[in-house]
């Protein structure tokens, strides 16, 4: 029987879904596989800290039985017994007394917390990228699962800790935090006075409100911009162009404090008002 158009079209719909599946897989798969391996490099680290950890309050509770400190040593043989039965170290198990444990128990967590977020921040910028490309692609869907891994990466691992005000932030860590969890970003920066450093995308005037005027803080090609939103109330800027090249001139009282060009560093202070089409800092300020 001669195939007609409609079986034709049906036929070329089912093949290229065939094709297209292992394509999906591996892409999915590509992400899942470089997530597990950072869960496996964590797991090792902690197994490490926690075998060092055990090794340094092996000897505490020698010193203490050696000077007859009895309370010290049961505090610490308690301790043991807790380790070898959990295989874990947190906050929670932090004691009061006696000073010399705690402070292992503290250093212990630190150093764990340390190389994980390490771990981490090396894992979702490879994450990161693959999101994008997978959006970039239409594959939504994909995109979506490897948003969650990002996710659970970070929640599982990496505290929410907000900066203090005026604390110094790259440009590429406020780019990578809201690339990676727009929420999770807010947590952290919304709302907070940063000092920021980047390399100058561009300026221009704000369309949307001609009484402040944008510079874009970026870390390299295709990685995002930070708006950077001055009040040209408190200051005066002019646009001058010296053979090819066109300066922002920044003026504060009849001072020049700036001359700005594209792919210059920048240190700007501003206050992070989350993502609007970019990452935004309002209420800017030059550091000089």
């Amino acid at each position: 029987m001669k195939p007609t158009l409609p079986n034709i079209v049906a036929l070329f719909t089912l093949v290229l879904a065939v094709i297209q599946e292992p394509a999906r897989a591996q892409t999915v798969a590509a992400g899942e596989a470089e997530a597990a391996k950072c869960h496996e490099r964590i797991a090792a680290v902690e197994r490490d800290v926690l075998g060092k950890y055990e090794d340094s309050i092996a000897e505490l509770q020698v010193q203490f039985q050696k000077a007859a400190d009895l309370d010290g040593a049961l505090a610490v043989r308690n301790e043991r017994q807790r380790l070898h039965s959990e295989h874990r170290l947190t906050e929670k198990n932090v004691a009061n007394e006696p000073r010399s444990l705690r402070t292992l128990q503290q250093q212990s967590i630190a150093k764990m917390a340390e190389l994980t977020a390490a771990l981490v921040s090396e894992t979702v910028p490879k994450l990161v990228e693959l999101k994008k490309a997978l959006t970039i692609a239409g594959k939504l869907d994909d995109a979506v699962i490897v948003r969650g891994l990002i996710e659970k990466l970070q929640n599982d691992h990496v505290r929410v800790e907000r900066p203090e005000n005026g604390q110094f932030v790259p440009a590429e860590t406020l780019l990578m935090a809201y690339a990676a969890d727009r929420e999770r970003a807010d947590k952290m920066y919304k709302g907070v006075r940063l000092s920021l450093r980047g390399v100058v995308g561009a300026f221009r005037q704000d369309p949307a409100d001609s009484r402040n005027y944008l510079v874009f803080l970026t870390k390299g090609a295709n990685s995002g911009w930070v708006s950077c939103s001055f009040n040209t109330g408190n200051l005066r800027f002019r646009e001058e162009k010296q053979f090819n090249t066109i300066f922002l001139v920044v003026i504060d009282r009849n001072e020049i404090i700036a001359r700005i060009q594209t792919g210059q560093s920048l240190d700007v202070q501003g206050t992070c008002d989350g993502f609007q089409d970019t990452v935004r800092l309002t209420q800017c300020e030059i550091v000089r």
